[in-house]
């Protein structure tokens, strides 16, 4: 009984810090590219090319979002 509780404990927790997330989440247009990383925070092409920090780095446009 008391394992059971637990478990719909657990599962109320988790079901509502997904829907937070889903709740909170923005795309933004485009990526910073740093040797394998990729880091998509950028909404202009500017504030990507901003961000470089190397000659190496490149800006490329985000895919459009899955599943949102």
């Amino acid at each position: 009984m008391r394992l059971l509780a637990i478990a719909g404990v657990l599962a109320a927790t988790f079901a509502g810090s997904s829907a937070l997330a889903q709740g909170s989440y923005r795309h933004h247009t485009f990526c910073l590219m740093k040797g394998s990383s990729k880091e998509c925070a950028y909404d202009s092409m500017a504030q990507c090319l901003q961000a470089k920090t190397g000659n190496k780095d490149t800006c490329e446009p985000n895919s459009a979002p899955q599943n949102h």
